[in-house]
């Protein structure tokens, strides 16, 4: 056995067996033959992925994919209708708010059990009980019965124990979403140092793909009970992201394949740009009503540059074609760091710069033009030109979004470090108060 595997799942299946009618389970039951009233329901189905210990994996899914009940059976909740399942390490998860906790017992009598749960004898949670109570900050709540308790006390408390046990293996299923800010943004910089200081192997389930690929080295994408994908984060949410807007509204598969030719214009890239084509084909989203013919990033002398120093100005050229008649138009770009995390973003919503009243088959330039006050590395920028939808919400139908449209790296800032990602400008004022 490899003994860097924290989790290894082989063929795991867990099949339900529904039926019609409540009395169709009695009926078959009896039944002198053994006749069936039921029909099966794969929860799961043939999923297999190997998790090694320290990895960071986040799980995606609409609800109901089966997410859920692959955790259920990671922490022995249930048991596998067929498949092997080996787990090396020992578990905290918290799958449920509330879950393992005895309702008519006060907070502290409920770390003290968790605790006899775990295996920890009570001189051992002795030693825990200051950490876990400074970490949930619940005050005197602690002291009463846990049925009196808010959803964000209980995620306080259950994320605070799980935590501070110490565990190989952190499992969480979307119970940060229900605390507040300043809890939410503990609990991820703890779980950050879990990471690196304790080699813990972490599954995150959260439905917030920018808290996935900010945690999660690796993400497990899946649909209806099967194993769609197991990859990079970003590759991964970028899948999920494409999938849910397919299903949302009319994706064409290739609409591309209607623009072969050269555009009859001298600018060079405005023609066909074989390296933008190859890298825009990665999960790109097209629904053939507008698209970008290129994309390039130019550097003060208006050339194509891949590198650049800290706070050049730079002019980020979109080349677009309309393919129908259309009253408006939006566009944007997202800059992201090399795990993928959006870092930048803006749109022509933002800077009031929308296009209004656009001819079939029409060309624009759109030249975006800032500084790259950002910190040395490797950078992405999706793109994105979109139909509103309803502004108010955010909501709007994709035209052409392109995950990986331009890669660009940031040369090391000659002066002082910066120790986050952007340099904000900064106005100070310094007063003496005697």
């Amino acid at each position: 056995m490899n003994n860097q595997i924290a989790i290894d799942v082989k063929n795991l299946t867990k099949i339900y067996h529904l039926y019609d009618k409540p009395q169709d389970r009695l009926k078959e039951a009896l039944h002198p033959f053994n006749k069936s009233y039921h029909h099966d329901f794969h929860a799961l189905n043939n999923v297999s992925f190997q998790i090694n210990k320290g990895d960071t994996v986040g799980i995606v899914g609409k609800n109901g994919a089966g997410k859920s009940t692959l955790l259920k059976m990671i922490t022995g909740v249930l048991t596998p209708s067929s498949g092997i399942l080996e787990v090396h390490g020992k578990i905290a998860s918290l799958l449920e708010l509330g879950a393992g906790f005895n309702p008519e017992m006060t907070g502290i009598e409920n770390i003290y059990l968790n605790g006899t749960l775990m295996g920890f004898k009570k001189e051992e949670m002795d030693l825990k009980i200051a950490a876990i109570l400074d970490f949930a900050d619940i005050g005197e709540f602690i002291y009463q019965p846990v049925k009196m308790y808010s959803s964000g006390m209980f995620a306080r408390l259950a994320f605070s124990v799980a935590i501070n046990i110490e565990p190989e293996i952190l499992i969480v299923d979307e119970v940060l979403s229900v605390g507040d800010m300043n809890f939410q943004a503990k609990s991820i910089t703890k779980m950050k140092s879990m990471i690196e200081e304790k080699n813990t192997t972490v599954l995150f389930v959260s439905h917030d793909t920018g808290a996935v690929k900010s945690i999660c080295d690796k993400a497990i994408y899946i649909d209806q009970g099967e194993l769609i994908n197991y990859a990079s984060s970003d590759v991964i949410i970028e899948q999920y992201f494409k999938d849910m807007v397919a299903k949302t509204q009319k994706v064409e598969k290739n609409p591309a394949d209607k623009f072969k030719q050269d555009i009859p214009i001298k600018d060079t890239l405005v023609k066909k740009d074989l390296g933008f084509e190859k890298r825009a084909s990665f999960q790109r989203i097209q629904n053939g009503k507008a698209h970008f013919l290129n994309i390039q990033l130019l550097n003060a002398q208006g050339e194509i540059s891949t590198n650049f120093e800290f706070g050049e100005a730079v002019t980020l050229r979109m080349i677009i074609q309309s393919d129908n008649t259309l009253t408006s138009l939006g566009y944007g770009y997202h800059i992201r760091d090399s795990n993928g995390v959006d870092i930048i973003y803006s749109d022509s919503y933002i800077e009031k710069s929308t296009l209004y009243n656009i001819l079939e088959n029409q060309i624009y330039s759109l030249q975006w033009e800032f500084k790259l006050n950002l910190s040395e590395g490797s950078y992405n920028i999706a793109s994105v030109l979109s139909l509103p939808l309803d502004l108010d919400t955010g909501q709007v139908e994709f035209c052409d979004f392109i995950p990986l449209s331009v890669q660009f790296h940031m040369l090391a800032k000659p002066s002082n470090k910066i120790y986050g990602k952007v340099y904000w400008n900064n106005t100070v004022k310094v007063e003496h108060i005697d």
